[in-house]
C-alpha cells in the first residue's frame, strides 16, 4: 500500500475486522485506493488521503464505499461549518476543562479490547466554561484514540458520570445543541461507539433524555444503558478489574490529569491537523425549526415540573456557579 502503510494489527484482531466489517487483506490496497480516487474527483474536499487515515474511515463504514465517502464528506464539512468548536482547536485551549478531570481515559482496555472513556459533566464549571468546550475536549479525545487501528476495529465505550450535576449544568444544555452533536458523532467521526453508559445520573435526567432520544439512532439507543447508583449492573458491562475504585472497581484510581496530559503531548498534532482550516464564508444564521422550538418548551417544562426535593439537589450541587443557558428567572423560587 501507498504512504508506507504497515498494518498493526494481530491476526486475531485480523480475523474479527474480515467477520465483523467486511476487511480483507488481500483487497484492502484496492479499496484505499478507490477511495482516494473517488476523493480526487472532489478537490474541494481538503482531505488527508494517506492510507492509514482512509482507513479509519473505511473500517467506520464496514468498508462501504457510498456510506464511506459520505463519512469522509461530512467529516470536513463538519470542521468548515463549526468554527465555534474548530477555531484554535487545540487541547491548550481548553486547558482548565481539561485539568479538571472532565474527560479521563481508563488506561486498560476492557474485555472486548476498547478503550473506555469517562465523562464527568459535575466536574464541569459552566460560570468560566462555555458548554462547547465540552465537545471540543470530547473531540481531541476521539480524535487522538482512533489514530490506533486496534481501537479502528474494536470501537470505544463511553462512561458517563453525573455525579455533581447541578443546576447550572442542567440548564446549559439545550436540545439544538445536542442534536447538533450526536449528528456529528453518528455521522461526521469515524468512531465505533459500542457502549455507552451512564451513572449517578439525576431523576430528572431521564425526562430530560427522553426528549433527545429521536437524536440517536435505533443501533446507538440499543446500546444506551442507565444503571444510576447499582455499580454491580455496570459491572456486568464493565469489568470492575479495570474500573478505579471510586466506580466500584479494583484497578488504580485514575488522576484528574492523566488524560489531559496525553492530549497536551498531542499538541502539535492537533495544530497541524486543524490549524489550516478555512471556514465557510457567509454561514447562515441558525434558525429554530417549529419542532427545535417546542422541544426548546418541553425541555424548559421538564425543569419547571422538577419535584421540590430534587429541585433543591440541582440548587445544591451547583451552588459555586452561575447558571448561563436556559432562562429560569420565573421558577428560581420555585422551592421556597
Amino acid at each position: 500500500m501507498a504512504g508506507g502503510y504497515v498494518c498493526s494489527l494481530s491476526p486475531e484482531l485480523v480475523e474479527r475486522a474480515r467477520v465483523e466489517l467486511g476487511e480483507n487483506p488481500e483487497t484492502r490496497a484496492q479499496e484505499v485506493l478507490q477511495l482516494r480516487e473517488a476523493l480526487g474527483h472532489r478537490p474541494e474536499i481538503p482531505a488527508r488521503t494517506d492510507d492509514a487515515f482512509l482507513l479509519r474511515f473505511l473500517r467506520a463504514r464496514k468498508f462501504d464505499h457510498e456510506r464511506t465517502f459520505k463519512l469522509v464528506e461530512s467529516y470536513y464539512k463538519c470542521h468548515e461549518t463549526w468554527p465555534d468548536i474548530f477555531q484554535d482547536f487545540r487541547p491548550s485551549a481548553v486547558k482548565e476543562l481539561l485539568d479538571s478531570g472532565f474527560i479521563r481515559v481508563l488506561p486498560e482496555r476492557d474485555s472486548k479490547g476498547r478503550r473506555v472513556i469517562i465523562q464527568s459533566p459535575g466536574k464541569w464549571n459552566p460560570s468560566t466554561t462555555p458548554i462547547i468546550d465540552n465537545f471540543k475536549a470530547m473531540y481531541m479525545t476521539l480524535e487522538l484514540l482512533i489514530q490506533s487501528e486496534e481501537t479502528q476495529v474494536n470501537g470505544i465505550t463511553i462512561l458517563v458520570d453525573h455525579k455533581g450535576m447541578g443546576l447550572a449544568h442542567v440548564t446549559n444544555f439545550t436540545p439544538s445543541l445536542m442534536k447538533k452533536i450526536t449528528t456529528v458523532i453518528q455521522d461526521a467521526f469515524p468512531i465505533r461507539i459500542k457502549g455507552h453508559h451512564t451513572i449517578n445520573e439525576p431523576s430528572i435526567f431521564k425526562a430530560m433524555f427522553a426528549l433527545i432520544k429521536p437524536f440517536f439512532k435505533e443501533k446507538m439507543q440499543k446500546r444506551m444503558m442507565f444503571h444510576g447508583t447499582d455499580f454491580l449492573s455496570l459491572h456486568e458491562q464493565i469489568s470492575p478489574d479495570i474500573l478505579p475504585a471510586e466506580y466500584g472497581g479494583t484497578a488504580p484510581g485514575i488522576s484528574a490529569d492523566t488524560w489531559a496530559q496525553e492530549l497536551f503531548a498531542a499538541e502539535p498534532y492537533f495544530i497541524e491537523a486543524f490549524g489550516g482550516i478555512v471556514f465557510k464564508k457567509d454561514l447562515p444564521a441558525e434558525v429554530l425549526t417549529d419542532e427545535d422550538k417546542k422541544l426548546q418548551e418541553d425541555f424548559r417544562r421538564v425543569i419547571e415540573e422538577v419535584e421540590p426535593e430534587e429541585w433543591n439537589k440541582l440548587k445544591v450541587a451547583s451552588a459555586h456557579v452561575r447558571p448561563e443557558g436556559l432562562d429560569l428567572e420565573p421558577i428560581r423560587n420555585k422551592s421556597s
